[in-house]
């Protein structure tokens, strides 16, 4: 029987994969990490829990699960314009299964190290299958990101396409909380778009230069992972503002546009939930900046709407005419 101990050694302290930074004074072997701080930062700390058959689907494989599971946490750190620097893993395993530990571990690791963020501790235990990440990351002091400051006047924009995680589910064959009238088109062409479907459910792009190059420019933020729409309502609920959003304008992909009707793709970009894209209000004088910013990093960014005086979230097409979906965001304890 292989151990816990022995797990962490061989699949996580001693993988080829493990690195280390500059800031990590102690990682993986003893009761806690140390990490140092430089003196004009401040740490951002995040953390979320990925449970089988709710934040993935039961069958997912090892390292599908592994970059997912870091990948939103990244997304946080994006969303605050902080560096990420390091993080914990609790994996919970009903099993032990070398092969999927080694393909989980060289997933988690290798995205680890795209993003210069190392392992340095965390516990495994038995039980059903999930995982929790509690991922660390440096800001400047000035220039975080926060959801606190949007006012009426800001524009509001979307960074990538949304509603591609959502559609993703029904492309792989997996039930959406969207419910029966979400579907896809009779004669969609899945075949041609499943690795794109694939890679944004199971790789979203956390956007981290975008939230350190935006920071500066933007009067609030977060990232979308329950759908814009209520996403978007954390923002105007904290700063008792309202928005406009222009349904017509949400970025879709062509991969979506091309799987299901224009009207399944708005609901998906609006409720449909783990696109991990960001979202911004933008002072207008700081318009021109934010978009040239992305277009240096050649980060798709759209400008769907305005914040606006009162409490109401208003949707509208290109003609003004206002729009009504069926509110079906994602809510965990639904």
């Amino acid at each position: 029987m292989t151990k816990e101990f022995d797990l962490i050694r061989q699949y996580f302290a001693e993988s080829k994969h493990q690195f280390r930074r500059s800031e990590v004074v102690l990682g993986i072997g003893d009761d806690g990490a140390i990490l140092n701080i430089p003196p004009d930062q401040q740490l951002c700390i995040s953390t979320d829990t990925l449970i089988a058959g709710v934040h993935f689907p039961i069958g997912a494989s090892a390292a599908q699960i592994a970059k997912k599971s870091l990948a939103v946490n990244l997304s946080d750190m994006a969303a605050m314009g902080a560096h990420p620097l390091a993080f914990t893993l609790g994996l919970v395993l009903e099993v032990v299964d070398d092969t999927w530990v080694s393909e989980f571990s060289e997933g988690l690791l290798t995205l680890a190290r795209q993003f210069n963020c190392p392992l340095i501790g965390g516990d495994i235990t038995r039980g059903p299958l999930g995982l929790s990440i509690h991922i660390q990351g440096l800001v400047n002091k000035d220039a975080v990101i926060r959801r606190k400051g949007a006012k009426p006047g800001d524009k509001i924009y979307v960074s990538g396409y949304l509603g591609d995680a959502a559609l993703a589910l029904l492309v792989l064959g997996h039930p959406s909380h969207l419910g029966e009238d979400v579907r896809l088109l009779q004669d969609a062409p899945l075949s041609d778009c499943l690795t794109h479907f694939e890679k944004a459910y199971y790789q979203p792009e956390p956007r981290v230069e975008l939230g350190q190059a935006c920071a500066s420019l933007v009067s609030s933020g977060l990232d979308i992972s329950d759908g814009l729409a209520g996403d978007l309502g954390h923002i105007l609920q904290m700063n008792s503002v309202g928005a406009i959003l222009n349904i017509d304008a949400l970025p879709i992909s062509e991969s979506a546009n091309c799987c299901a009707s224009k009207e399944v793709c708005q609901m998906a970009a609006l409720y449909g939930g783990d696109d991990y894209e960001l979202c911004f209000t933008v002072p207008p004088q700081n318009t021109d900046a934010i978009e040239a910013v992305a277009r240096g990093l050649t980060t798709p960014l759209s400008c769907v709407g305005e914040i606006t005086s009162g409490t109401v979230l208003e949707l509208i097409d290109d003609t003004g005419q206002r729009v009504t979906f069926e509110n079906v965001a994602y809510e965990h304890f639904q």
